[in-house]
């Protein structure tokens, strides 16, 4: 039977970057991008207070931020990519926060995907998204067994004898895999707990609830590895 686990804290990330940088929404279309997030991000009761400019370092740092504190929610984007994150991440919300997020996004797009009609440089700067990448973090806390017997497993063998011997006092594993990693450590936040991140890659601007699917099975995937189950309420 799995071991019965909590899962404290979990945030989650999702980037999407452009093809080419697409000057404008730092730029020319910066204002229109910016009304149209803001217009898009209205209904979910964001407030302008809760809006901020960044316009120090390089251009690549430039970027506009838009925050939902009640939602633990922030979208910002920039010439390079745009970000969602959402702290305090629960598959029990999914739904409504990819609303939130599908909003935000194809506000951006129609904007980004129509750049001011300046020149012809402008047109082929038009925002196109090449590759997203989810990434979850959570700790987890198991309430019965050790964290140390559900990590030692993934100690490579030759390592074994030696982190018997001189007692180790934290050890996990970083596999990278074609289109994404998997990161297991000791939680530094939680008693017994274990540190996951999943950073799940893909190609092109797949449909949301799709790469989601995937994120999701990757998650179940691993926690049939770590033979664990998170706790019903």
């Amino acid at each position: 039977m799995p071991e019965l686990v909590k899962i404290p804290l979990a945030n989650a990330e999702y980037v999407a970057r452009f093809a080419r940088p697409c000057i404008a929404l730092i730029g020319v279309d910066r204002p229109r991008a910016f009304e149209a997030v803001v217009t898009a991000l209205l209904p979910f009761q964001f407030r302008l207070a809760n809006a901020q400019l960044v316009d120090t370092g390089t251009p690549g740092d430039y970027k506009t931020i838009l925050n939902l504190p009640d939602r633990g929610i922030s979208f910002q984007f920039g010439a390079e990519e745009y970000k969602f994150t959402k702290e305090g991440s629960s598959w029990a919300t999914v739904n409504e926060d990819a609303q939130v997020l599908l909003a935000a996004e194809g506000a951006l797009m129609e904007v980004g995907g129509n750049p001011t009609p300046m020149t012809s440089v402008s047109v082929a700067n038009a925002a196109k998204v090449e590759s997203c990448m989810v990434t979850l973090a959570m700790h987890i806390q198991l309430l019965n067994k050790p964290r140390e017997e559900v990590l030692a497993p993934f100690i490579p063998e030759p390592f074994k004898k030696i982190a018997e011997q001189r007692k180790a006092q934290r050890y996990g594993n970083h596999l990278v895999l074609a289109d994404g990693d998997v990161l297991l450590d000791f939680s530094r936040g939680f008693a017994n707990g274990i540190f996951l991140r999943l950073d799940t890659r893909f190609e092109g601007h797949p449909p949301l609830m799709d790469m989601l699917a995937k994120v999701r099975s990757d998650e179940e995937a691993v926690f049939k590895i770590l033979d664990i189950e998170e706790e019903t309420p």
